[in-house]
């Protein structure tokens, strides 16, 4: 089985919050996306990912395009809300095209390689508080698939966050996914609960069934939790080839020597069930 893998460009992260667990941010070396003529080399284009509030159910999809002459960012929240941003933008160090991106509603700042490498968000502030961005290039071989969600607890094994009834309400699940339905490649998970918050990779799996236009596949992933502990997730994906709907539901567990149990599941805002 050929495995296509694929390198998250760059992600970008927010260090204005205290985590009260480890902060995971390893990418597996020598994956790489696909990159083509025209803009997929160069900073202009479009930079599409998720956004995460700290302590909040606050989330959403972020799409920033970049021209010679203007910058512009557009939030898109699950509950309907949308913020546009423009951006004033500068060459800082290194060649590196910085930009500072603002409306009445929050701002935060965006970096990204000449190459259109290395795009990152800090700095993110919105007016119900602090929070992170994660991006990818939206390449023309490797286009993003943006999927916003939630998770929570079957059994919380006495874990002072998870089983925090009022801290259950910010638990986020996003992901990042190449929309590509061949071989497997390497996704994006975006995890926050509380004022923790992870970012890890994962895997998208081969298609295993096709019925009419929906197409179905396995997810999967592991990171650290904590000073000593491991989440496992996994998951099934089914989306529709005209882009009509995503629908993600899965299951996730903790292994820690400090809390037994701790088992629970996740899933996306959007269904592909039409009941």
């Amino acid at each position: 089985m050929m495995k296509k893998l694929l390198y998250v460009l760059a992600l970008g992260l927010i260090t204005v919050s205290c985590s009260t667990e480890e902060l995971s941010t390893e990418l597996n070396e020598g994956a790489k996306f696909t990159v083509l003529t025209g803009t997929d080399n160069s900073y202009l284009g479009t930079y599409k990912g998720t956004f995460a509030g700290f302590g909040t159910a606050k989330r959403g999809t972020v799409e920033i395009n970049i021209t010679e002459t203007s910058a512009t960012a557009l939030l898109q929240f699950v509950d309907g809300s949308e913020t546009l941003m423009t951006g004033t933008g500068s060459t800082g160090i290194s060649g590196m095209k910085t930009y500072s991106f603002n409306a009445l509603e929050g701002s935060f700042n965006f970096s990204v390689a000449a190459d259109g490498t290395m795009p990152e968000a800090s700095s993110v502030s919105l007016t119900d508080g602090a929070g992170s961005i994660v991006l990818a290039k939206d390449v023309t071989a490797t286009p993003m698939r943006l999927v916003t969600g939630t998770f929570g607890c079957d059994d919380c094994g006495g874990h002072p966050v998870l089983s925090d009834e009022n801290a259950q309400s910010s638990f986020v699940w996003n992901m990042i996914i190449p929309a590509d339905e061949f071989g497997e490649t390497l996704i994006l998970t975006q995890v926050s609960f509380g004022d923790s918050w992870f970012i890890s990779n994962g895997t998208l799996h081969e298609v295993y069934d096709k019925v009419g236009l929906l197409v179905y596949n396995d997810l999967s992933g592991s990171f650290p939790f904590g000073a000593s502990g491991l989440v496992s997730w996994e998951a099934t994906q089914i989306y529709s080839l005209d882009g009509a709907c995503v629908d993600i539901r899965g299951k996730w567990t903790v292994t820690s020597p400090s809390y037994e149990k701790i088992k629970g599941w996740l899933k996306s805002d959007s269904s592909c069930n039409p009941l």
